[in-house]
């Protein structure tokens, strides 16, 4: 398992859009700024087949232990950030490996075949 970083998602999105490294890295930023800041205020982001963002408030707890020194310590309510799978991420991450690839080949065919015909049905100058 390999770990992905903003800038490896920047890439992504530049292949597949077809724009340039820099202006991605920057959408990418103000994406994730954006999400920040929704978050920030307490409001819910649901982005379909892909899941929920949302804030939740957990209780105080008052009579909590120290697992260390077993004494007993107060812990104060707080926020905290919690994260739904949609349906679509769900099935797939219960795919087989096999199943999954197949699934990846054929969304790959599909967005070849509409970037063909999207620059198929450009003008040319």
């Amino acid at each position: 398992m390999t770990t992905v970083t903003k800038k490896d998602l920047a890439r992504v999105v530049a292949m597949a859009i077809g724009c340039t490294n820099n202006l991605t890295l920057q959408m990418v930023d103000s994406l994730f700024d954006a999400m920040r800041d929704t978050l920030i205020k307490g409001d819910r982001i649901e982005i379909r087949g892909f899941g929920v963002l949302e804030v939740k408030d957990t209780k105080p707890k008052p009579a909590a232990r120290n697992p260390r020194t077993g004494e007993i310590v107060y812990v104060p309510a707080r926020r905290k950030t919690h994260f739904k799978p949609g349906k679509q991420l769900k099935e797939a991450l219960h795919r087989t490996a096999a199943e999954e690839a197949e699934a990846l080949s054929l969304r790959a065919r599909q967005e070849a075949a509409a970037a063909a015909a999207r620059t198929a049905s450009a003008p040319t100058v």
